[in-house]
């Protein structure tokens, strides 16, 4: 599901869309195959082809339907309509089929961002991004967060353009600031260090 622009502010652009990691989706493509290949054997193989069978072979039918539905098609369509959007304004997280439920961070207000990896997800390159805000629920944690390193990083800079943003660039603060990122090169800095004690 592709990011409605309509929600976006005057301003505001996307960083990154994401959906969570298709790690999530490997049970439901199991649940899948089991069902399909459980369906064939038993449609072809283990029940007899007599008439007096039909009411055999259509239950297990309606099992592999159900199978599937519930836990293969129903999550894939979640899977789907979850998504994450870092803009330069706010962190975004929208999900549900029927009932949509979203939550906006705005980076003014967000603290500080980490993240938690077990071995496989380190493997995979998934985790939880855990988000400290000002808010009264000071941590809000995304599950399943495809490249959480990369994320963490891109939310991470949005919050030093925040900061940036929030002092004067031409005052002391500011351009001591500046430097301090590697915005300005050394020599522009020791440059700003001469003119000070001038």
């Amino acid at each position: 599901m592709a990011f409605n622009q309509k929600e976006l502010a005057a301003g505001e652009y996307v960083i990154f869309h994401a959906r969570a990691h298709w790690k999530v989706l490997v049970g439901p493509v199991l649940v899948f195959v089991v069902a399909v290949v459980g369906f064939a054997v038993c449609w072809t193989k283990l029940i007899p082809s007599e008439p007096k069978w039909d009411w055999a072979r259509w239950t297990v039918a309606a099992i592999a339907l159900i199978l599937v539905l519930v836990w293969s098609v129903a999550p894939f369509v979640r899977w789907a309509c979850r998504t994450d959007t870092l803009t330069n304004y706010r962190l975004i997280s929208r999900e549900g089929v029927f009932k949509r439920e979203g939550r906006d961070i705005p980076m003014d207000r967000v603290h500080a961002v980490s993240y938690d990896q077990s071995f496989i997800e380190r493997l995979l390159g998934a985790g939880t991004l855990h988000v400290q805000t000002a808010a009264q629920h000071a941590d809000v944690a995304l599950d399943d967060v495809a490249h959480v390193k990369r994320r963490q990083l891109q939310v991470n800079e949005q919050l030093l353009n925040q900061d940036f943003e929030s002092v004067a660039p031409d005052s002391a603060a500011g351009r001591a600031a500046e430097a301090a990122s590697g915005r300005f090169a050394t020599e522009d800095y020791g440059d700003y260090e001469d003119d000070q004690a001038r």
